[in-house]
């Protein structure tokens, strides 16, 4: 009888073990083919910037190591607080980095997205995600969020910009990882990375 129950024992021991190696397996793939999914589409998605010209973002062009979709909404209080560490961010990537203001409130007066943008010292061109492809294609959940696409434009990282704040409303005093910058200054320096991904805290965007 003991000698039948360690068989049992041992049997389901070992299809508990084959289902973790499955889910593994699963898991493993995602991740490992997430930058795979948006090859070639992305630079067929466009936005619209503020002036009503309709560009692709994400489309390749000369010296540019990576495309940066910076997700951000008008009266979102932690999208403005970061408008320093993004300007710190552009100052120093330019050239090599290419990067985009998505306004994901869209509906909000052309006038109103140029005073914004404007009165945080954005450098860089916004855009007007009307019908959310940008946010559909990057799979932009809430503001800010920082979205990157290598030179291939194939998607390496989505999430927080640093780790300064915890949670809505709490926040450390100075960041302890900069996740953006990190992968910038690999992607500037010439690395291929495979898809990574951080939770981002802010503000949720409508229907994402």
């Amino acid at each position: 009888m003991m000698h039948e129950r360690t068989r049992r024992s041992l049997r389901a021991t070992l299809v508990g073990v084959a289902a973790c190696a499955v889910v593994a397996g699963l898991t493993a793939a995602v991740g490992g083919t997430e930058n795979e999914l948006h090859t070639g589409a992305a630079g067929a998605v466009t936005g619209i910037r503020l002036d009503g010209t309709v560009v692709s973002p994400l489309a390749s062009a000369a010296g540019v190591e990576a495309n940066v979709l910076l997700f951000v909404m008008t009266d979102c209080p932690i999208s403005n607080r970061y408008a320093p560490e993004v300007r710190r961010l552009h100052d120093e990537f330019a050239g090599a980095v290419r990067f985009w203001l998505v306004y994901v409130d869209a509906h909000r007066p052309r006038d109103e997205l140029r005073e914004h943008r404007a009165s945080f010292g954005y450098p860089f061109a916004a855009l007007r995600d009307v019908d959310g492809a940008l946010a559909a294609l990057a799979g932009a959940t809430v503001t800010p969020e920082a979205v990157v696409f290598d030179a291939a434009q194939r998607l390496v990282y989505r999430g927080r910009i640093d780790d300064r704040y915890v949670s809505f409303g709490v926040a450390r005093r100075a960041p302890r990882t900069r996740d953006l910058h990190d992968r910038l200054r690999r992607l500037a320096a010439g690395e291929t990375l495979a898809f990574s991904q951080t939770r981002a805290v802010g503000c949720y965007i409508p229907g994402a």
